[in-house]
């Protein structure tokens, strides 16, 4: 009975703190919604790609008249992706210089020049008559982030169609299978599971808040003398804080699926996954809970250890992998220290592979590991700094 009434207190208390409850659980909502909008205007524009094609043409073996330069800007303006948008948009340009200074100024990604013989010496090639390459030439920035993209994409047009006019067969045929066998997945989908990690994340402002709060305003004090113990004053704040995170990953979900995401996997290792990470936020908060007096110190000191968590679990970009060691056949980087690491990894594994309980032993296993360590660690500190001297809670820490 005193676990329930506690952890209606803890309940009460994070309602009427409602600017950091709105705050934990619209923050990762809000920026999924942010980072969709961000990939769809990214994905959706055309490289800027300037051809100049110096091709004279030629005469094709039936007589007809062939410009496989200008055949080769058709297939470029013609490509697309997989959802119907355009790959490139093409511009033409007769002088060279001019074209090359757009590329220097950053107006244009690529310029593909095609040179005068490329029409006669594809068809040489078809009459088995050459054996030389067909010299296109290509320039860019490499300062220019699309400059990969669209130089991949227009290599891949330029090799496949020199290789149908010049009837010359592939020595290679690529066999591509997935994980999963089904389509790649987009920048966005990619991004989801860090999105998840990122809601669980922002657990920490309120369950620290639950924690400081009661110092701040004093009434630790009378929990000091009342009959309460510190497992169950930690386990009203963490199950309290679990509920918010279940909240708060569901929120986040939705608005993904909303946006189009379409998750797929268990449930129930989804559900599991997101109890053991906010388990594991609340063991990372009561070790910054320990460090901090004051609510203020909560939103400016406490920002510290939040983006710690943020970019170096490896949801926000890919971090160098630093090995420490192996253990079972695993390799345990530098990163793996935090749960939110492991946690990002379950969430990708069950919505964009697919995966159950089975596959998750070994990010389960770790996160209530790390949940562990950080819960003694964080428990000690707790009572070392604020609860000292007196005898009861002293003794339900031993």
């Amino acid at each position: 009975m005193r676990l329930i009434g506690l952890l209606r207190k803890t309940l009460v208390e994070n309602l009427r703190d409602w600017k950091i409850l709105i705050m934990t659980l619209t923050f990762a909502p809000f920026f999924t919604a942010l980072m969709y909008f961000y990939f769809e205007s990214a994905g959706q524009e055309p490289h800027q790609v300037v051809v100049i094609n110096h091709d004279e043409g030629t005469t094709a073996a039936d007589g007809r008249s062939l410009n496989a330069g200008q055949d080769l800007i058709s297939q470029m303006m013609s490509a697309r992706r997989a959802d119907g948008t355009h790959v490139l948009q093409v511009l033409s340009d007769g002088n060279p210089v001019a074209a090359r200074e757009r590329v220097a100024n950053g107006t244009v990604d690529l310029v593909v020049e095609i040179p005068r013989q490329f029409s006669y010496i594809l068809q040489q090639h078809r009459r088995r008559e050459a054996t030389g390459p067909v010299p296109v030439s290509t320039y860019g920035d490499p300062a220019n982030p699309q400059y990969l993209a669209a130089a991949a994409w227009c290599d891949a047009i330029v090799y496949l169609f020199a290789a149908t006019e010049a009837d010359v067969p592939s020595p290679v045929e690529i066999d591509m299978q997935t994980v999963t066998g089904a389509a790649s997945p987009s920048d966005f989908d990619l991004y989801v599971p860090g999105l998840l990690a990122l809601a669980v994340i922002m657990l920490m402002f309120t369950a620290a808040a639950s924690l400081i709060k009661e110092k701040d305003k004093g009434t630790l004090v009378r929990l000091r003398i009342s009959n309460m113990t510190t497992f169950e004053w930690l386990a009203a704040v963490t199950l309290t804080q679990i509920v918010l995170g279940v909240l708060a990953v569901a929120l986040t979900l939705e608005t993904a699926i909303v946006l189009g995401y379409e998750p797929s996997g268990s449930l129930i290792a989804m559900v599991l996954v997101c109890v053991l990470s906010s388990l594991a936020i609340v063991a990372v908060s009561v070790a910054v809970a320990a460090w901090l007096r004051t609510i203020f110190d909560l939103m400016t000191i406490g920002s510290f250890p939040f983006f710690i968590l943020m970019f170096f679990s490896g949801g926000m970009f890919p971090l160098p992998q630093i090995r420490v060691f192996e253990i079972a056949g695993r390799t345990v980087n530098v990163n793996d220290v935090l749960p939110t690491t492991h946690s990002i990894v379950a969430f990708d594994k069950i919505l964009n592979r697919g995966a159950g309980l089975r596959e998750l032993t070994f990010e389960m296993a770790a996160i209530v590991a790390l949940s562990a360590a950080f819960f003694v660690i964080g428990t000690w500190l707790f009572t070392k700094r604020h609860m000292q001297g007196t005898g009861r809670w002293s003794a339900a820490v031993q």
